[in-house]
């Protein structure tokens, strides 16, 4: 197949609660727990803002246009401009949408998997309702169309790849342009966008699992001038889960609209709904029978610690944002962008919760909730690009918000045992007693960047001052916490003449923590700084971008058990990230394009009261490394129109949380092949067939043991089959 050419449109594109003295963070906000005493879940990831819209002037890639091949050059994730990746002082991985289609990515996991610096998929194939992954060893957050993504308790967003254009990967801490944030970065989804160029596209696939997947694609000018552009994106799934008596869900809509009343004026309106009714399970698998050997052998991979008799979930994802866009002059322009997401969930779920000491009888809780949530966010920002004598600036002021306001009927509870090797399903189970928590959360930053260029040296330099509150109520009592913080980060790159561009930088991220210690003082944000040398590099006359990263990040004023006051707990806490990443992305010729990558995590808890000082954080390898290829056969062959692809993913052994354990390293092949039917027949032009497997070799693994006496296994081998028809 040619080597796709798309329109250049403009498009853009967790997960533990955090537990402190009966309180636990939710999605960047604070929320007091139901009670600390109690056995409860693991709360789902969770958290949102919105990016920017930048300024389209010239010709060429913009960081809102979409990447033909696998090698993007612009980016506005972290900057909020649109900057060449190469000036950017931090390191970032683009993903952009025909690496997406050729991988058949049908997940945020999934789309970061070849992505140096991410773990993906550390909950395996079982808690697929959520995007929980690590970045540098650490939580990151999720963010659509640069404004974050906000959460309650398991109320927590998760958009279909489909209708996403691009992922930006912005690696360490980002809170002096978004605010409150986890020190390992963030992940900020792009929507697909109106197009001037007619977009017309329909598919269908089938594969293992019994899945169903249908997708639609509609885009163009309304008017003949082209002032007004449309696109509707849509994708229906249906699925049975990789465990046993579950499945998977989902139909999503996404509609957006763009007025271009001038060359120098912009405003795009995004709508997006997203119904989930069932999405495979929330659960595990102990590590007797997975990792650890056991009289009875092996826990098979499909097994499921719930029942379908009490097993829900149904998820219900509204939002509608926009973003202007406002050319004043030659040298000053505006932005504003802002978002409301509603989130409606009801959840119920029985789940593993450790092995009794005969290996066979599993221990289980029951956990359910119904929750609600209206959340809004806003980024006003004005740029500025003037020069002060031969020094060139371009200048960042904005102001960003959000707020939240929902509730959340929680309860959990013990629930009745199960026999692994004979397991009863269909029994009666009592939902434990649930009470009502109501969340009103909200934060304002200030922020103020400053990139300066003069000869080769670009100098980035930024501040910001943030306040956030959050106010809950509950049964067990009202709370109110305040929290301010200042962040910053520095970093200087140079750039060569022959594309190689080092660089070094320091960036700051906070991250409020709910609670007070012994005597009632509020516990401080946690903060995470980082340092970072690095090199990324694009060859003249090859479509590429090499890079390179060494960084040095520590979260600090972590949460730890107070020897001096026992159920207490103090800011004396300390974990570390090491590493070294590489990853090149290489658009060798016009029909081969290859991605390759290496990540080396040296992670650690640095300072500890509760026995994990000395220990590595558990769910997080040594080493990763991956490789992905896909060719389009030349024109001028006979066999024009196919093109094939494959890929491996290396996972290093992981730790469980008390080190006492490892979970063994894997391997997985991906293949790819696609066959453009207009190659046989001019009938059949648009016409395309694709076929991928995933973990080709059905490789049994356990992705991790990411907490406590949880596991998960990963995924089996995913075969599908589709047909898309463009015209």
């Amino acid at each position: 197949m040619q080597k796709r050419v798309e329109d250049a449109t403009p498009s853009r594109g967790k997960a533990f609660g955090v537990k402190a003295f009966g309180a636990v963070v939710v999605s960047g906000f604070m929320v007091p727990s139901m009670a600390a005493a109690q056995t409860a879940e693991p709360a789902a990831p969770g958290a949102s803002v919105q990016m920017p819209a930048v300024t389209v002037t010239g010709q060429g890639e913009t960081a809102l246009t979409p990447v033909t091949g696998y090698v993007a050059n612009q980016q506005a994730t972290g900057t909020k401009t649109d900057t060449p990746l190469i000036e950017v002082p931090q390191s970032i991985s683009v993903i952009p949408r025909d690496q997406i289609q050729d991988q058949n990515a049908q997940s945020l996991n999934q789309v970061v998997r070849y992505t140096a610096g991410v773990t993906a998929e550390t909950r395996g194939a079982v808690a697929s309702r959520y995007d929980q992954l690590k970045v540098r060893g650490f939580d990151a957050e999720t963010y659509l169309n640069g404004l974050k993504l906000q959460s309650l308790y398991y109320a927590s967003s998760q958009i279909d790849p489909y209708l996403l254009e691009r992922v930006e990967v912005l690696k360490g801490p980002t809170s002096v342009l978004y605010g409150q944030a986890p020190a390992g970065g963030l992940l900020n989804q792009a929507s697909k966008r109106p197009s001037a160029t007619p977009v017309r596209e329909l598919g269908f696939e089938v594969g293992t699992n019994d899945h169903y997947r249908g997708t639609a694609d509609f885009s163009g000018p309304i008017d003949a001038e082209g002032k007004f552009l449309y696109r509707l994106t849509a994708v229906g799934l249906s699925e049975d889960g990789q465990i046993d008596m579950t499945e998977n869900e989902r139909i999503a809509l996404a509609p957006s609209f763009t007025w271009r009343p001038d060359a120098d004026t912009s405003l795009t309106l995004l709508g997006f709904y997203q119904r989930d009714p069932k999405a495979n399970s929330y659960g595990g698998v102990p590590p007797q029978g997975t990792v650890l050997d056991i009289p009875f052998g092996k826990i098979p991979v499909d097994f499921y610690d719930g029942d379908p008799n009490f097993e829900k979930f149904d998820r219900r994802q509204s939002s509608v944002g926009y973003a202007f866009d406002k050319r004043l002059s030659d040298v000053w322009s505006v932005r504003l962008n802002g978002r409301w997401l509603h989130e409606k969930v009801a959840y119920d779920s029985v789940y593993a919760n450790g092995m009794a000491p005969d290996n066979r009888t599993l221990f289980r809780g029951v956990a359910t909730s119904r929750e609600a949530m209206n959340a809004y966010a806003i980024d006003n920002q004005v740029e500025g690009r003037f020069s002060t004598g031969p020094v060139q600036h371009t200048l960042l002021a904005g102001v960003d918000a959000q707020w939240v306001d929902g509730h959340y009927t929680a309860g959990f509870g013990a629930g009745p045992s199960l026999d692994v090797f004979a397991p009863v399903y269909g029994i009666a189970i009592t939902p434990p007693p649930a009470s009502r928590t109501d969340v009103d959360g909200s934060q304002y930053g200030v922020y103020l960047q400053d990139q300066i260029r003069w000869q080769g040296f670009i100098l980035t330099l930024a501040g910001r001052r943030d306040w956030a509150e959050t106010k809950a109520k509950s049964v067990f009592g009202d709370s109110r916490q305040f929290d301010q913080a200042y962040t910053g980060r520095a970093g200087l790159t140079y750039v060569f003449d022959n594309g190689i561009a080092p660089y070094i930088s320091y960036a700051e991220s906070f991250t409020p923590i709910s609670g007070t210690d012994a005597s009632g003082t509020p516990f401080k944000p946690e903060e995470g700084t980082q340092y970072e040398i690095g090199v990324k590099y694009q060859p003249p006359g090859l479509n590429s971008l090499f890079t390179a990263a060494v960084f040095d990040l520590t979260r600090s004023n972590l949460t730890t058990t107070d020897p001096a006051h026992p159920g207490f707990s103090i800011q004396t806490g300390e974990a570390r990230s090491r590493g070294v990443e590489l990853e090149a992305r290489v658009g060798v010729t016009a029909n081969l394009d290859v991605i390759g990558t290496y990540t080396y995590l040296d992670t650690e808890y640095t300072k500890d009261n509760s026995g994990l000082e000395g220990k590595r954080l558990a769910a997080v390898p040594r080493h990763q490394a991956s490789a992905w290829a896909m060719y389009h056969m030349p024109e001028n062959t006979a066999l024009k129109g196919l093109s094939v692809g494959g890929g491996l993913r290396f996972t290093g052994s992981t730790m469980n949380s008390a080190n006492s354990f490892k979970v063994p390293s894997f391997t997985l092949v991906d293949a790819a092949v696609s066959y453009d039917l207009g190659a046989l027949s001019a009938k059949l032009q648009g016409a395309e067939l694709q076929v991928n497997a995933k973990n080709l070799f059905n490789k049994e693994y356990v992705a991790s043991c990411y907490y406590g006496d949880w596991c998960a296994y990963g995924y089996e081998r995913t075969v599908t089959a589709g047909l898309r028809y463009r015209w």
